[in-house]
């Protein structure tokens, strides 16, 4: 091998080096960044369909981004038992719901770590903490359901809540109708 391909495969390697550690660097000192282009990205995913409910992630992202990175510096115990954040379980809404909105977080995380340059190992650890938390999560929600079911293989290191909705009770007027009371102005 010549002297330039082993300077430029050096090269290589050493710039893979510093994109990896500027992924776990974003990811761990600046979670709210990723934890904004969730909040876009799930707004864009309900778009035409008004406002989405409120999310059962919500509060939980920043936390768990930030253990995310910490698992991506070298941290081994698992990002999800570390996070210390509330997580909403909707035993109305169900498991769907919570698989609808980790799957929604993990594209996105995904998406983040392509653009700042994380690797193959980064996506796999990534991915295993995603699965972990979505296991964990639906087997808290079935656990809730029946206090026999078995509990999670993975604890959540938070509080876990159960969230209830309340259903809407705004009257909504036909299109092209107006009110008929009289404005006071």
């Amino acid at each position: 091998m010549s002297l330039l391909a082993m300077r430029t495969t050096t090269d290589m390697a050493a710039e893979r080096g510093r994109k990896k550690a500027g992924a776990a660097r974003v990811f761990s000192r600046q979670p709210e960044r990723i934890a904004a282009l969730w909040r876009r990205m799930r707004l864009a995913a309900h778009e035409g369909q008004g406002v989405p409910g409120a999310s059962l992630l919500d509060g939980l992202v920043e936390p768990f981004v930030r253990e995310l990175g910490l698992t991506l510096e070298g941290v081994e115990s698992s990002p999800w038992s570390r996070t210390r954040a509330v997580l909403r379980l909707a035993p109305e809404r169900g498991a769907r719901a919570l698989h609808d909105e980790f799957a929604l977080l993990r594209r996105c995380l995904v998406d983040a770590l392509e653009v700042l340059g994380g690797g193959d190992a980064e996506r796999q650890r990534i991915n295993r903490a995603l699965d972990e938390a979505v296991d964990s999560a639906v087997a808290l929600l079935q656990r809730m359901a029946d206090p026999k079911a078995d509990g999670p293989r993975v604890p959540f290191g938070g509080l876990v809540v159960e969230y209830f909705e309340r259903p809407s009770h705004a009257r909504k007027a036909p299109v092209g109708r107006r009110d008929e009371r009289s404005a006071m102005h």
